[in-house]
């Protein structure tokens, strides 16, 4: 379905970073849209920062999550807007990781 292809894309970029893992779920609470769970390298960038960085970037990008994880659903996403998230993401871990 739309939204699991999403996450696939989404979770891809991320997960080629070294050092950032991904978990993609389905809550059982949320109406059971799938999600996708970041959890950055703490050494190169803390979630925090990621979530930050994307939100004040454009265009700004609103995720959710804990001290240690990055969480997106895509349910309001327009398709094609998982392409835009999927890129900001990748740039913001990777600038992190050169550093």
């Amino acid at each position: 379905d739309t939204w699991q292809k999403q996450i696939d894309l989404i979770g891809a970029a991320a997960a080629s970073v070294p050092g950032t893992t991904i978990e993609k779920h389905v809550p059982v609470i949320a109406n059971h849209v799938p999600s996708l769970r970041i959890k950055p390298d703490a050494g190169k960038i803390k979630a925090s920062a990621l979530r930050q960085a994307l939100r004040e970037g454009h265009p700004s990008i609103e995720t959710m999550g804990g001290e240690d994880t990055v969480d997106i659903t895509t349910w309001q996403m327009i398709p094609g807007e998982e392409r835009i998230v999927a890129s900001r993401i990748k740039e913001i871990l990777m600038s992190a990781t050169k550093m």
